[in-house]
């Protein structure tokens, strides 16, 4: 089992917000939440995959987003947000080298992976502001033909995973292939920081075969 993790930028702060209003964000405290996350993870068997990390990219600690895995296939995002293109470069060079079958979302479509939930062999997309329904369409002509069955969501608000601004991740991964799992969600939780002045988000890892 393998996750693939970044580590938070200094930048984090300047990440992009929507739907929620900006708050201060301690990037000491964000960086050891990550460091403890990626610890949980290591405890419970999982094979850390550390992408380098894009300085220059506020939001680029939320690996999820910049693909979709499923099976042994890695569908290369193309994000919505033109500040958050250049975060999947290193992210596609990381899980073609360890063996994973690369395709791309091209233009005009875009695809944000955390707009993506993965049920067993259903994969649910989110159509808003950062995925089109160009995006979903390649992701359909990518994923169906290997099992997949992709269903469309329209939206319009977000379709993000909230987080909790107590320390606790409401979702952790807890098989191949981005499966989730409420067992994992507990025991992470009791792991990770109380009362801390910035989320934990789970989409801290993306989950690859």
């Amino acid at each position: 089992m393998k996750a693939l993790v970044r580590r938070p930028s200094s930048r984090l702060a300047e990440g992009i917000v929507t739907h929620i209003d900006r708050v201060p964000v301690d990037v000491d405290l964000a960086v050891r939440q990550w460091e403890q996350y990626v610890r949980v993870l290591c405890e419970a068997g999982w094979e850390i995959i550390e992408v380098p990390e894009a300085l220059d990219c506020p939001d680029s600690a939320f690996i999820e987003d910049t693909m979709v895995a499923f099976r042994n296939v890695a569908v290369i995002a193309r994000p919505g947000a033109d500040s958050r293109k250049p975060e999947i470069l290193e992210v596609e060079k990381v899980v073609e080298s360890i063996g994973c079958s690369i395709n791309r979302i091209r233009a005009p479509g875009t695809l944000d992976g955390g707009d993506v939930l993965k049920v067993g062999d259903t994969v649910y997309v989110g159509r808003g502001g950062r995925t089109n329904g160009e995006g979903i369409r390649q992701l359909r002509a990518i994923l169906e033909p290997i099992g997949a069955t992709v269903v469309a969501v329209p939206l319009t608000k977000a379709l993000h995973l909230k987080p909790t601004t107590d320390g606790r991740c409401p979702m952790a991964p807890s098989s191949v292939g981005g499966r989730w799992s409420t067992m994992s969600r507990s025991s992470l939780a009791s792991s990770l920081p109380r009362r801390s002045p910035v989320p934990t988000w789970c989409c801290w890892a993306t989950i690859v075969c």
